[in-house]
């Protein structure tokens, strides 16, 4: 009797990549051309001077690297559980080590690249947004040595990944043209194509955007109902302030991101006794160009006609001689002038001892608009935050009465 041995039918599925893992392929792909192209644009805005649109570009960059870290983590995870399918059989095996090599290497560049921005954007002190949304927390702290050498990592990194993937598409048509094998056919298809080309393309269109400039729109009342008040005299003592132990502080938000500084040059006359409010002052002057970011670009912009205009405002002055008791706190409602034009400002602020020393602390919320600091096209609120946080702390020497 003739026996019949069985072969297993092959697994049709088995000579291609799924349609998940062609998704991961093509689709962080696509996002890698348009990481180029991207960083392209905001060079070329960085060098004419669009100063926002380099900053909405390399944002958007930003949030498109974090995508595909998280894509690429996704695609591991599934090529840990999924095996890819086999090379053919009569490949020679120092081409199958090329390959596992240089997939390895990708896979280690896709991880890599997107780390490396993110450091490097944490050690230049501009926290990480996702596209807006949600702020990502900071691993360094703000460091402009480390944050060169990571701009280095980063572009050394970017370069290899181009020559690694150029490799990679040039074995894979090698393949298919000259081997006339199936390698490229597992992975690529019409539909492939179009994934790819659609994810370019919609990328760079939606992210790659570009700016007209705008004529500035004069937002801030000066000179009318808000005239700079005349301060009265007061009997009460001035504050002997520590200002090593002081500061002035503000805080905002860069596309979606969450940054601070300080004013490192300041000068205030501080007299307050709680029982005596009516007699209570306040006369603080800034220094505009001392503003400090711990990021040289973000201060320069700060410095510039379109925010503070340091050349022709170099001072901020906030008075305030109306004081409120509130609850076990303070109120001050003053007048902030800067750039020109003053508006009704209130401190919210308690005083408090320690170690012998008076010390007060308070904040206020600012519409940076109402004083027209960021015109023009940084206007944009959706990339510069409208509200503006200042926070300040004062430590008197001598111990006034609280």
């Amino acid at each position: 009797m003739m026996t019949r041995t069985l072969v297993p039918k092959r697994n049709k599925f088995m000579t291609r990549y799924s349609g998940i893992a062609r998704f991961f392929h093509w689709s962080v792909a696509g996002l890698i051309v348009s990481q180029y192209v991207l960083a392209k644009l905001a060079e070329s805005a960085k060098h004419h001077d669009r100063l926002l649109e380099q900053l909405a570009l390399l944002a958007n960059h930003k949030s498109i690297g974090i995508t595909i870290l998280a894509l690429a983590v996704l695609r591991l995870a599934y090529r840990c559980v999924n095996k890819a399918p086999e090379l053919p059989r009569d490949i020679p095996a120092w081409q199958k080590s090329a390959s596992h090599a240089s997939h390895t290497l990708l896979y280690g560049l896709l991880f890599a690249m997107p780390i490396s921005g993110w450091l490097m954007s944490s050690a230049k002190a501009y926290s990480v947004s996702w596209f807006n949304l949600f702020a990502l927390p900071d691993f360094v702290a703000p460091s402009e040595p480390l944050a060169d050498t990571l701009h280095t990592v980063h572009h050394y990194l970017a370069e290899a990944l181009f020559v690694i993937a150029l490799l990679h598409i040039l074995a894979a048509v090698k393949h298919h043209f000259i081997d006339k094998d199936n390698v490229l056919r597992r992975m690529a298809g019409l539909s492939s194509l179009v994934l790819f080309l659609g994810v370019s393309i919609l990328v760079i269109a939606l992210f790659g955007r570009f700016f007209e400039s705008s004529d500035s729109v004069d937002l801030a009342v000066s000179g009318s109902d808000n005239a700079v008040q005349v301060m009265s005299s007061s009997e009460l003592p001035i504050w002997k302030i520590d200002y090593d132990n002081s500061y002035i502080r503000f805080s905002g938000d860069q596309a979606g991101a969450p940054f601070t500084g300080d004013w490192k040059v300041w000068s205030a006359d501080i007299q307050f006794d709680a029982a005596q409010l009516e007699q209570a002052r306040f006369n603080v002057t800034i220094d505009t160009s001392s503003a400090f970011s711990n990021d040289k670009e973000r201060d320069e912009t700060i410095a510039s006609p379109e925010f503070f205009d340091v050349a022709t405002f170099k001072e901020a002055r906030y008075l305030a001689q109306r004081f409120e008791k509130a609850g076990d706190q303070f109120r001050s409602l003053g007048q902030l002038s800067m750039k020109g034009a003053t508006s009704d400002t209130v401190l919210n602020f308690s005083v408090t001892e320690k170690d012998g020393k008076a010390v007060l602390t308070g904040t206020a919320s600012l519409n940076r608009l109402l004083w027209n600091i960021g015109t023009g096209d940084w206007a944009d609120t959706s990339w510069v935050g409208e509200q503006v946080k200042v926070d300040v702390m004062v430590t008197a020497f001598s111990q006034p009465s609280l």
